[in-house]
């Protein structure tokens, strides 16, 4: 099957994040229309669906494509699996594509994303702690979700200072300062109903959340000065 080339074409990795949509690359696509656009995949797997074709497809480190099971396969989740890193202008996706960072780059944290101006005042943004499996942190939108984790050495840190009686907002500031391995950007038709587990959540909105973390660090700045 041709390719359609396109001219190269560059875009922005906070337009995906607020629109969920990766330049021409959009939820609902079919597989016969990604592999139009974009040409075969570095990689590919069923993903062990059992399905008759392989229907997670991966491009070199910054994409990845999951379809349906049943045909036409259309693509029901966007994956960017790794962020780029620091001082990086733009990496190729594929041939034609490539994704401009905008200040956003792997030492980016959770609550540094928060703090850029990129969703409207009125866009509901969820932050999510889970505290029923793995040690993660995530950021949810209607469009997107985010996704941090934590090393099992950072979990220990903070359960042995909520056992010593630290504060909520030391707590979570703690949290997001040792969740420090990225996951990934999901793009979902609906992504909050897609964590796993689905229970288990501590549910904040961004601006409580940044509160509790400033709450902790100008108290930090106020004892050491």
């Amino acid at each position: 099957m041709a390719v359609r080339r396109v001219k190269r074409e560059i875009v922005s990795l906070l337009s995906f994040i607020r629109t969920g949509e990766l330049g021409p690359l959009k939820l609902g696509m079919t597989m016969r229309g990604v592999s139009e656009l974009l040409g075969p995949p570095d990689w590919w797997t069923d993903g062990g669906s059992g399905a008759p074709v392989p229907v997670l497809w991966r491009y070199r480190n910054y994409l990845e494509v999951f379809f349906e099971v049943d045909e036409p396969y259309r693509v029901y989740l966007i994956k960017v699996p790794n962020l780029p890193p620091a001082g990086k202008k733009y990496v190729e996706i594929y041939w034609g594509l490539r994704l401009m960072p905008e200040k956003i780059s792997n030492e980016t944290g959770l609550s540094d994303l928060l703090r850029m101006p990129i969703w409207a005042p009125d866009e509901k943004v969820v932050v999510g702690i889970c505290h029923s499996w793995n040690p993660v942190i995530d950021i949810c939108t209607d469009k997107v979700r985010l996704v941090w984790s934590m090393s099992i050495v950072g979990e220990e840190i903070v359960q042995s200072e909520a056992a010593n009686g630290r504060s909520r907002a030391r707590s979570i500031a703690k949290r997001d300062e040792l969740s420090t391995g990225f996951l990934g950007i999901y793009s979902g038709f609906d992504p909050k109903a897609d964590r796993a587990p689905l229970d288990g959540w501590e549910d904040f909105s961004a601006q409580d959340y940044l509160a509790l973390v400033s709450k902790f660090e100008e108290s930090t700045v106020t004892k050491g000065s």
